[in-house]
């Protein structure tokens, strides 16, 4: 890496004697096979990483020489290897910041203190604008750790990892073996009657996981002084600081601290597996099904996560050897800007190779963005419920994340002294970027689209009913071409030739009453009349039944039955759908347009249009021809599409069918040509219709305009 030797700042700190702080402790630490040193404050709980070359001039401070003295001996002893004196300044500002440093200058108290002062008004600007999560701390929690340690060793231990193994397989077991239980209970874990039970598990849960990092710690030989609670948007959840950790020397155990929280929770999830799958529906049932859903499915789909700062986070920072992850990887993006796009050829970045600054610089921006995705989410989420509270979060969030880091942008290129020779250049660079970006984003048209679901049908296609009623005797084709009248099942029905054969003696029996009456000069004949009439109708009926037993083909084409492998021997009612025949013919596309996209349905021209299938993706099949049905729909033209079919459309609880939608939804149509090899009957698919092209600033701002009024419709 290239250093600048000598620095124009230099005569601020060369006449200072300085040291490092009595309650500063140094450890070594290997990090990706290199050898790095780590300060921490015993008082403060500060932290500091230095390479050894960095070490050397640090150690060297004593107090009895100066800066520049202490330099001089550096670049005696280590020649080009020295820190550079803008890198020394940089290392003793860093230690001042972090209060890991004293010197013999008069103000020193003072500026200790004024340095805590501006420290917590950081701390506390921190909390104004992370609103969604908020860190209260509340006591010192290390006396109770050390007293209960004993009795919680064993767990720390080889024993422990194997009883820890053996207690969650037998718990992933229960819930193997009762599957269809737990899955038929999911759908009340959100209703309004179990968010008390809900949110007392989540906090016991998470209470269990915050202790699980304390006591890993202690069990390292750390300390841990604070314990508080986090309102993690508005809901509170404790935790501890367990920072000690990152002065341990070897990786694994840091590693272990920062799963541990999740392996005691998952103790918690088979403690209360157990209990629910051993007791009867009641509160206690119900209780430990939340426990057992919070303290294993949040662990999972939460702390995992890397790109928040929960557990997965600080794993993937150890696990990788990369300390201050998301700082470092912010610093490495600030780092090319500077470096590449002003010209600073003094700027140093982070990383210590090419390939760490690609992943720091990789990992800077997916943190970034989502970030700031995750925020979106939390915003519209508590502006559902609390809207003004929404709005306040949705301001102070816009001001964290833009007009902050604007403001430090704009101070850094008008005040920065390190890019002092090349700001020329620094502000050429940042107009014509923000220049360019106008013009690419709210000026050059962009191509515009808007997706539609549908579903596809051949117009020529018939469904095939059963006629009569009986027991399979013939299993049904399927995927075969058949020609129309062809026999395709075969129904089996004794008890109809038995009935008809019945009825015909009744019917026998009436006419010769019938003849009898009428020679008894017809008193009652009418009546014998009538009920043989209506015999007769039941005859004819009884025969069309045993007529029916061969079903057979109305249309030729490709049939397809309806669980061809069950119909065999099975009994078929009359009426019931078996099966399908699709004969040669056009096929259309129905597609689902829902009213978000109505403006541009009816007030743009629809340029082009294609159409994807699930499994088919890289298949395109364009439409010959569309046609809008004029007028709302409320009704899906295929079950599949909605909620109940696994469709993306969702229809209303109180339809049985499953076709009946919440939303009205307009109807496009589209005409696929019969060449294409994907085209299936009743097979799913999304068509995407092309548009008059627009800038993409137009574009979004119109989607979150059309997703603010849809949620709080103003």
């Amino acid at each position: 890496m290239e250093r600048k030797l000598f620095s124009e700042s230099w005569h601020r700190v060369a006449a200072q004697k300085i040291r490092l702080r009595p309650s500063v402790r140094v450890r070594k630490q290997f990090f990706r096979g290199e050898l790095w040193y780590v300060a921490n404050d015993l008082y403060g709980d500060q932290f500091f990483r230095f390479r050894p070359e960095a070490w050397d001039f640090i150690a060297r401070l004593d107090g009895t020489q100066t800066v520049d003295e202490v330099w001089q001996q550096c670049l005696d002893a280590r020649g080009g290897n020295a820190p550079g004196q803008t890198e020394a300044i940089q290392i003793l500002s860093s230690l001042y910041q972090s209060n890991l440093i004293v010197s013999d200058f008069p103000a020193d108290v003072a500026q200790l203190f004024e340095r805590q002062k501006k420290r917590h008004a950081r701390e506390w600007k921190a909390r104004l604008f992370g609103i969604f999560f908020l860190r209260i701390p509340l006591f010192d929690p290390d006396a109770f750790l050390t007293r209960t340690m004993p009795f919680l060793r064993p767990l720390f231990s080889v024993p422990g990892v194997l009883a820890w193994l053996l207690l969650v397989g037998s718990a992933i077991g229960v819930v193997v073996s009762n599957w269809e239980q737990l899955f038929s209970g999911r759908q009340g874990v959100l209703d309004p009657a179990n968010l008390p039970l809900l949110l007392v598990a989540f906090v016991i849960a998470k209470l269990v996981h915050e202790f699980g990092h304390g006591y890993a710690v202690k069990r390292f030989g750390g300390e841990v002084h604070v314990m508080g609670i986090t309102f993690l948007v508005f809901t509170p959840i404790p935790y501890v600081d367990a920072t000690a950790a990152w002065a341990f020397r070897e990786r694994w155990k840091r590693v272990f601290v920062g799963a541990s929280g999740m392996l005691v929770e998952l103790i918690l999830a088979a403690i209360a597996t157990f209990i629910w799958a051993s007791t009867g529906p009641g509160l206690l049932n119900a209780w430990c099904y939340n426990l057992m859903v919070v303290a294993s499915v949040s662990t999972i789909l939460f702390n995992i996560n890397p790109l928040l700062k929960f557990d997965g986070y600080y794993i993937l920072s150890d696990l990788t050897d990369t300390p201050n992850l998301q700082p470092r990887g912010m610093k490495q993006l600030g780092h090319w800007v500077e470096r590449y796009a002003f010209g600073g050829k003094h700027s140093q970045s982070p990383a210590t190779s090419r390939a760490d600054s690609i992943w720091l610089g990789s990992f800077g921006v997916a943190s970034w963005l989502f970030r700031l995705y995750i925020t979106y989410v939390i915003i519209m989420f508590v502006a559902d419920r609390y809207l003004g509270l929404g709005f306040l979060a949705a301001v102070l969030t816009i001001v964290g994340l833009f007009v902050i880091p604007l403001f430090k942008g704009v101070k850094f290129l008008f005040t920065e002294p390190r890019i002092e020779r090349v700001r020329t250049r620094a502000y050429a660079v940042t107009v014509l970027t923000l220049g360019a970006l106008f013009i690419l984003l709210a000026v050059v048209p962009a191509p515009r689209y808007f997706r539609a679901p549908g579903v596809l049908f051949a117009e020529n296609a018939e469904f095939l009913t059963v006629r009569g009623r009986g027991v399979v005797e013939s299993r049904g084709m399927i995927g075969q071409t058949v020609e129309a009248g062809q026999v395709l099942m075969r129904l089996s029905n004794p008890e109809l030739a038995m009935q008809r054969q019945r009825l015909e003696a009744e019917a026998a029996e009436l006419a010769h009453m019938e003849r009898v009456q009428l020679a008894r000069a017809g008193i009652g004949a009418d009546v014998l009349r009538q009920r043989r009439a209506a015999l007769d109708l039941r005859i004819i009926e009884l025969q069309e039944e045993e007529a029916a037993m061969e079903i057979r083909a109305p249309i030729g084409g490709a049939y397809a039955s309806i669980q061809p492998a069950e119909n065999y021997q099975r009994w078929l009612a009359r009426g019931e759908t078996i099966g399908e025949i699709v004969s040669e013919g056009d096929w259309l596309f129905y597609a689902i347009v829902p009213q978000k996209h109505s403006n541009l349905l009816f007030n743009q021209e629809l340029r082009s249009a294609t159409v994807r299938f699930p499994g088919s993706a890289g298949a395109l099949v364009e439409p010959t021809a569309w046609s809008i049905v004029p007028g709302q729909q409320e009704y899906l033209p295929s079950p599949a599409l909605g909620w109940r079919g696994m469709g993306p459309v969702q229809v209303r609880d109180d339809d049985p069918d499953g076709v009946r939608t919440v939303e009205p939804f307009f109807l496009v149509i589209s005409k696929l040509p019969d060449t294409a090899s994907v085209l299936r009957h009743s097979r799913v698919g999304v068509v995407r219709f092309r548009v008059a092209n627009e800038p993409y600033a137009f574009q979004w701002y119109r989607a979150l305009r059309q997703a603010v009024q849809k949620r709080f419709m103003f």
